[in-house]
């Protein structure tokens, strides 16, 4: 029989350049968390006047984007005061964003559809924004923190 002895660190006492790589491993193996939560709500937005999405590109290397089939017709005989701007369908923080720069676009144009693309593009503007901020090291330094992960010195994860 033998022992072994590993020296097993948490984030905070790891190297500069161990903490580098602990960030690497992190940023590998997570996808955006919220994004579910971000599409239903830009969903929910969309069906509220039975607009569809067509296609859509959202990430922090590239152009992003929402196509819908939106038109004046999804708008016609609805009022801007049928809308409450703090309306909050799926409890996600999206929501705001949308039905705040829906309701103000659209009393500040009279354009509901002006409303709902800048709506739309608020939203992916700021789905993108939390994107980034996810990737940033200050976030995942404290994801890796307040999650009690634990490293080798090298920054490598323990398992």
């Amino acid at each position: 029989m033998r022992t072994i002895e590993l020296e097993v660190l948490k984030f905070e006492e790891l190297s500069d350049s161990a903490k580098n790589n602990a960030r690497d491993w992190f940023r590998e193996g997570n996808d955006y968390f919220w994004w579910n939560d971000a599409l239903k709500s830009i969903e929910a937005f969309c069906s509220e006047f039975n607009v569809k999405i067509k296609d859509y590109q959202v990430g922090t290397c590239s152009y992003s984007y929402m196509d819908t089939d939106a038109e004046n017709r999804h708008f016609r005989g609805r009022k801007l005061s049928e809308f409450n701007k703090d309306h909050n369908p799926t409890g996600y923080c999206l929501d705001f964003t949308l039905w705040e720069t829906f309701h103000a676009t659209w009393e500040e144009t009279g354009s509901a559809l002006k409303a709902f693309n800048q709506a739309i593009d608020a939203g992916i503007k700021d789905i993108v924004k939390d994107m980034e901020y996810q990737d940033s090291e200050e976030s995942i330094d404290e994801m890796l923190i307040v999650n009690g992960y634990e490293f080798y010195p090298n920054g490598k994860i323990y398992h």
